[in-house]
């Protein structure tokens, strides 16, 4: 399948950083423990409606919801006007299906709701971009945590390949909820291990949208969903191939990898900060900001039970 055109928007605010509080105390001890899991001193997030007149603790914790779903829509109008007159025309008309996919499924419980409307725009389908791109198809919403980006895709290859539909939209989007931000990487790591490894630096969250329309079309990005390694047969040097000429990290922690893979990898979060499900998708940015004549590069995302999945861009100069 062929990437025809994306968009990625984060927000233009800055970084805020976390302070833990007896007065949320739970979140407070889960925000100690992803700290000790991730070896890192502190936790800055950038976040869609922060309002620079609050107390930062409690902004970053309550922002505007309105701005993030604003956001959703900018995101798929710059993936339309990126498309060529003709091909926005040719998608409106073709068997087009729409995946909503998200990392936590119903979070409007945490979020300061002021309608029901919002509430089925988050936790359901936004269907203002249902409209937007004139779907009459299939609709569906994925919730995978890190893996629900990759998962739409792997949905979208099987679409495209069994000539179900033509074109398949992707909208993506990562709410930065510090309590979930931190459950999420409060994974277990051997007593010994920890106190080995001395913290260092500070994890940096930043929420983003994206909008991604694949098709059979062909395109300078060519995408290959790739496949799940479970734990166990998981050995990171597994991944390295001759053809792959970039390997794309898309996990938060750090991890070493052999010394001939060394040269070849570039740590997603570390350039761009760390946004969950759509944190894979910042190979796309990554190859649009460093353009190439040809090549591929390969992307991977490891869970928290040791496993990894990986996807495949081979690009070209069109």
């Amino acid at each position: 399948m062929y990437l025809s055109s994306f968009a990625l928007i984060e927000p233009e605010d800055r970084f805020y950083f976390y302070q833990p509080s007896w007065l949320n105390a739970w979140e407070a001890h889960l925000y100690n423990l992803g700290l000790k899991s991730t070896r890192k001193n502190g936790w800055g997030l950038k976040r869609f409606g922060t309002d620079g007149s609050l107390y930062a603790g409690e902004m970053i914790r309550n922002p505007q919801y309105i701005k993030y779903l604003d956001a959703m829509e900018q995101a798929a109008d710059a993936a339309l006007q990126a498309l060529s007159t003709k091909e926005r025309m040719k998608l409106f008309k073709s068997r087009t299906a729409f995946i909503y996919a998200d990392s936590w499924g119903e979070a409007g419980l945490l979020e300061s709701i002021s309608s029901a409307l919002h509430i089925s725009m988050l936790d359901t389908l936004p269907k203002n971009l249902v409209k937007k791109f004139s779907i009459t198809d299939p609709t569906c919403k994925m919730r995978g945590e890190k893996y629900a980006f990759t998962q739409a895709m792997s949905m979208v290859q099987d679409y495209l390949s069994w000539d179900v539909f033509d074109y398949v939209v992707i909208c993506c989007a990562y709410r930065a909820i510090p309590i979930m931000v931190f459950s999420e990487e409060d994974i277990a790591v051997a007593r010994g291990v920890k106190r080995a490894q001395q913290a260092d630096g500070v994890n940096l969250t930043v929420e983003r949208v994206g909008c991604f329309i694949f098709s059979r079309h062909e395109s300078a990005l060519k995408v290959n969903s790739g496949r799940y390694m479970a734990a166990g047969r998981a050995d990171i040097s597994q991944l390295n191939a001759e053809d792959v000429e970039v390997m794309a990290f898309a996990g938060l922690r750090e991890k070493s990898f052999p010394a001939e893979m060394q040269q070849k990898v570039i740590r997603l979060a570390d350039i761009y900060g760390h946004s969950g499900c759509l944190t894979p998708a910042l190979s796309f940015e990554y190859l649009r900001q460093h353009p190439v004549a040809a090549g591929k590069i390969r992307t991977v995302v490891p869970d928290n039970l040791s496993g990894y999945h990986y996807f495949d861009i081979e690009y070209s100069a069109g």
